[in-house]
């Protein structure tokens, strides 16, 4: 017998979260790029996103051939396109170095994963790409951060959103995924946490 599965997010009932999803109505376009091996991964955070966000899409590949199946070689022609990954010709996200951004292109996946999808598609070397200056701390407790200023995907596009669009309200996304680390972390005994 298969075990039942929440309609909306594809997550067994006791991890589900959609009633904790409050939307939000980003002006700015969020396009997702999404390791296939995150995909219905019970951590992934991509999918409060996806239940959330108004102005978001997600493609999910690793390789040029992938992608370019999804066409996201036109998505990347859309004006003002930009990049959040940290790198050697990242500039600092601030609402003033972005203002001209009107899509956004977030990784998803662990940082070596994230860094082969960037490596792997040369198109996206284009971008101009943008990183944190005073990231948040993080509150997702259940992936451990390789280093000390790394976020989840949803913790990074809240952030990324309440620099983009200073007025919006961006607490659902990370109440929404506060809710997920809850009903995890409920299957770990204490002395694992």
């Amino acid at each position: 017998m298969a075990r039942p599965l929440c309609p909306l997010c594809g997550q067994h009932p006791n991890i589900c979260v959609c009633a904790d999803c409050a939307s939000v109505a980003n002006r700015r376009r969020l396009l997702i790029l999404q390791h296939p091996s995150e995909v219905g991964h019970s951590k992934g955070t991509v999918r409060l996103l996806q239940q959330c966000l108004q102005n978001i899409e997600v493609l999910v590949g690793e390789s040029p051939a992938s992608f370019d199946a999804l066409g996201l070689e036109q998505r990347l022609q859309h004006p003002g396109t930009g990049l959040l990954f940290p790198g050697p010709d990242s500039q600092p996200l601030t609402a003033e170095s972005a203002r001209d951004i009107e899509q956004w292109l977030v990784l998803d996946g662990t940082w070596r994963k994230a860094a082969k999808i960037l490596y792997g598609n040369p198109p996206l070397a284009t971008l101009p790409s943008f990183h944190f200056v005073d990231a948040p701390t993080s509150g997702y407790r259940i992936r451990k951060a390789p280093k000390a200023g790394q976020l989840s995907t949803a913790e990074a596009v809240a952030h990324l959103l309440s620099v983009t669009e200073p007025g919006l309200n961006t607490q659902p996304l990370l109440q929404a995924q506060q809710a997920l680390v809850e009903k995890l972390l409920a299957f770990v005994p204490p002395e694992h946490r």
